[in-house]
């Protein structure tokens, strides 16, 4: 019998990355292949923290660090080290991270890359010679052109939008475009290009790019083990409060690890859920509560007491199931987003921001994992 598949994950060092890599970890592990995650020693500390004791972890996934996962040199001797130790039969990255792909090919491993956004957002970063070669941006990024439709059937897109543009100041950020130009040149090293996405969702952008694998929505279910890319520890006390809720009635307000509230805003959203009249969880994380004017989100807190609750962070997933949720009220993350639709008992719910009324059933389709051929293709 052939000694089992392992496979090295190293994802971006940020929580709407973390996730759906580990997720997608956690279903490789199911289906027989060892996984070992790589994360900078301050995330993988906070992760372990967040977990409630070490051995919820399911026992074919470990987890390592490493001083920086985003050294090249220092992937390498990671890599090298564990060839060493026992059998690496793939490296999965984020691709954000492709340019650690030179040094699993030097090695002669396998190489796949995972992207967590939308395809369609990241066929820029793919397409940037064709950009140049066309005249939408010069070799430095800046636009040319304000406008780009990518397909014929794509909805025209501002260049002001593209991920290296500062979208305040509409300059280009030339460190980012070298990060977004190191990316593109090792994409060619990148052996199977995975993407948390649907084909019924972006048809399009897999059409313009067959190279990009759709294998979305990434989300768990049923594992043995904890999901090991939370940096925050999840308020499963926010479930038992849903219970007590009517079905379909309660506003979910969640905006993400990343956004950022000042007093003003936060004060005209509460205001806003007062005057709604209606039940309400809402995710605050601590980082946006520490900037915001304590006596008065204790104060909003014990006035909405009787039909509003406040959590620092959701399992999001297990709320987005629960039959009392009637609407999310989200920024528009892809996580979010996908997992919002993904939801079968979301069918009458509303999703997006500034929307906060029932909609009908989406016909967005998603078809099951072909596990049997991303494991296949893992091994060998």
């Amino acid at each position: 019998m052939g000694k089992q598949a392992h496979v090295l994950v190293i994802p971006l060092q940020a929580q709407g990355h973390l996730m759906p890599i580990t997720k997608f970890s956690h279903g490789l592990a199911k289906h027989g292949i060892k996984i070992t995650i790589v994360n900078t020693e301050s995330t993988h500390n906070q992760i372990l923290s967040a977990l409630a004791k070490e051995d919820d972890i399911a026992d074919s996934i470990s987890l390592v660090s490493c001083p920086n996962v985003y050294d090249y040199l220092q992937v390498q001797k990671l890599i090298q080290q564990m060839i060493d130790d026992e059998k690496i039969t793939c490296v999965l990255e984020d691709s954000f991270l492709a340019w650690n792909m030179e040094a699993a090919a030097e090695l002669g491993i396998k190489r796949a890359t995972i992207c967590c956004m939308a395809a369609t957002h990241f066929i820029p970063v793919f397409d940037l010679p064709k950009l140049i070669q066309h005249g939408v941006i010069d070799n430095q990024g800046t636009p040319k052109q304000k406008m780009l439709q990518l397909s014929p059937t794509l909805p025209s897109m501002s260049t002001s939008r593209f991920g290296w543009v500062n979208h305040e100041t509409g300059k280009v950020e030339k460190y980012v475009f070298e990060f977004a130009s190191k990316i593109n040149k090792s994409m060619a090293l990148t052996e199977w290009v995975l993407c948390n996405s649907s084909y019924d969702l972006e048809a399009e952008a897999f059409k313009m790019n067959p190279k990009i694998l759709p294998i979305g929505p990434v989300l768990e279910s049923n594992q043995a083990g904890n999901i090991v890319g939370n940096f925050l520890s999840e308020d499963f006390s926010c479930l038992k409060w849903l219970d007590e809720q009517a079905t379909q009635s309660v506003v979910y307000i969640a905006f993400g690890s990343e956004a950022k509230f000042d007093q003003i805003q936060f004060q005209e959203f509460a205001m806003a859920l007062k005057l709604s009249n209606k039940p309400f969880l809402w995710v605050i994380h601590e980082d946006v509560a520490s900037k915001l004017d304590g006596a008065y989100l204790k104060g909003f807190q014990e006035q909405m007491a009787t039909r509003g609750l406040i959590i620092s962070w959701a399992p999001q997933q297990r709320v987005l199931e629960h039959p009392s949720i009637a609407c999310f009220f989200t920024h528009c993350g892809w996580n979010s987003t996908i997992e919002a639709l993904r939801m079968e008992s979301l069918s009458c719910v509303g999703l997006l921001v500034w929307i906060s009324f029932p909609m009908q059933n989406t016909s967005v389709k998603f078809g099951r994992l072909d596990w049997d051929s991303i494991t296949k293709m893992m091994k060998h």
